[in-house]
């Protein structure tokens, strides 16, 4: 089956219209999504369920159809579905100037609009638009399936936490990522920022703090011993290099589409704002500055001021989505 959009609409059908199936006893969601020739994660996703092993007898189930327009009408969503935390490419089709979903606008060039999904998005069904095409409907989300943990901080770490400066370092770390342009500034996958890696927390991991929930994890950690070389994962143009209070040592590069990179903890840096840097150029090397207990680089990537999963970025898979719209803008 073609992953072409699996959208519950057709020029403003409404979610109830869509099939419905009552759960009989002794039925299985994986025997439920066999019956219908939907797949497993996809009826999942439009139902906002998370152990697909725990369905109930007389639960309602919506049955997400695949209406007979998207391929003609060229627009088409990668992957399919969305996944929380991670960028989707919507290829749309001639006249839409923009994608409206999860309270975004986001902006399309040459037909392709990067989208980040939020990692705290609800699985399941959420409304977008097209605009400039007059299209509304409904897009399906998927778990993203993250980890949860507990930090422990000391009574005094806690206490270096000042909302307002975290707040205020957030704000400005926004403002370096600089303002949406129409053209990537790199060509090809990314690379990891270190030559050995090895995560230590994981994108989108579900935190706790002392036992009070946290939010997530909105970057990767990557073990790395102090003065270890920090690279740049792709071409882009450092918008920040300074000293900040929880990030410590910071580089900010942004790599246009609306994305920008982060690199914190660093004992040194290596750029200046303004610089352009390449595919492994130097950017400062591993370090334990900031409120961190040891030495560490965390790597973060944003999309539209979203955080969103680096690695997504390093798999050839969106490349070869972006790709005809970078070699376009040439």
């Amino acid at each position: 089956m073609k992953r072409f959009v699996w959208l519950c609409f057709v020029l403003g059908l409404a979610l109830a219209a869509a099939p419905v199936h009552v759960v009989r006893p002794g039925e299985t969601l994986y025997r439920i999504a066999r019956n219908y020739g939907v797949p497993l994660e996809v009826l999942a996703a439009a139902n906002g369920i998370r152990n697909v092993n725990l369905i109930r007898t007389g639960q309602k189930l919506v049955i997400p159809s695949e209406p007979g327009w998207p391929e003609a009408w060229g627009l088409r969503v990668d992957p399919w579905p969305p996944v929380q935390g991670r960028p989707a490419v919507f290829r749309v089709p001639p006249g839409v100037t923009a994608v409206r979903v999860f309270n975004l606008q986001v902006p399309a060039a040459r037909g392709v609009a990067l989208v980040p999904v939020p990692a705290d998005t609800r699985p399941g069904l959420h409304p977008f638009a097209l605009e400039g095409a007059g299209l509304k409907g409904e897009l399906l989300v998927a778990a993203g399936g993250y980890a949860s943990e507990n930090i422990v901080l000391s009574e005094e770490k806690n206490a270096l936490l000042d909302r307002e400066r975290i707040r205020a370092e957030k704000a400005r770390l926004l403002e370096a990522c600089g303002p949406w342009t129409p053209e990537p500034l790199w060509r090809g996958p990314w690379r990891w920022p270190l030559d050995r890696v090895e995560e230590t927390s994981a994108f989108g991991t579900r935190r706790s703090y002392n036992g009070r929930p946290g939010g997530w994890h909105g970057g990767v950690d990557l073990r790395g011993q102090e003065g270890t070389p920090v690279y740049a994962p792709a071409a882009g143009v450092v918008g920040l290099s300074d000293q900040l209070y929880v990030r410590g040592g910071a580089v900010v590069l942004h790599h246009g589409l609306g994305v920008c990179s982060g690199y914190y903890h660093l004992s040194e840096r290596a750029v200046e704002p303004g610089q352009k840097v390449q595919r492994g150029d130097l950017l400062g090397y591993v370090g334990a500055t900031g409120l961190v207990t040891g030495p560490h680089l965390h790597w973060e990537v944003r999309l539209l001021g979203q955080t969103t999963d680096p690695a997504a970025f390093i798999r050839p898979r969106l490349w070869a989505q972006l790709a005809p719209a970078a070699a376009s803008s040439r």
